[in-house]
């Protein structure tokens, strides 16, 4: 499955154009989404703006030995994202896991005293419900 992530608001709070504070969890999820299979693609607003900020969202993202696999491929610019609807994206092959995804899990900003964010803990129970972590090679 193609999974599009997001990164401000996703992987990190809001804090453009600086790298936010990590989101809880969020590595971990990721991670066990490589795992299984699954195709990570950067998908952010970063990259309507140039090229550095995108470079700069990867070297945080692979600045975690949690992160087995490097994110190698992202979008020139960001693809508005779907509902956020599991049984949608495993008919569809795709996935968007985005805050400003409808219907995503979010929780309150961390560090920010304002401002919400994806909340990867209900997040990975909805997928671990859903199979995502199940390795595609046995399926």
């Amino acid at each position: 499955m193609k999974i599009y992530l997001d990164f401000d608001g996703t992987v990190v709070e809001h804090y453009f154009p600086e790298i936010g504070a990590e989101n809880p969890n969020a590595l971990n999820v990721i991670s066990r989404l490589q795992l299984a299979g699954h195709e990570i693609i950067l998908n952010t607003y970063r990259a309507d703006i140039d090229q550095k900020h995108v470079e700069e969202a990867l070297d945080f993202i692979h600045s975690f030995e949690l992160l087995k696999n490097p994110i190698e491929k992202f979008l020139p610019q960001k693809l508005e994202p779907r509902s956020f609807d599991l049984e949608r994206a495993k008919d569809s092959n795709q996935l968007y896991i985005d805050d400003i995804a409808e219907g995503i899990p979010m929780r309150r900003n961390i560090a920010l005293e304002y401002g919400m964010m994806v909340d990867w803990i209900e997040l990975e129970k909805k997928l671990e419900e859903a199979g995502f972590f199940e390795s595609i090679i046995n399926n």
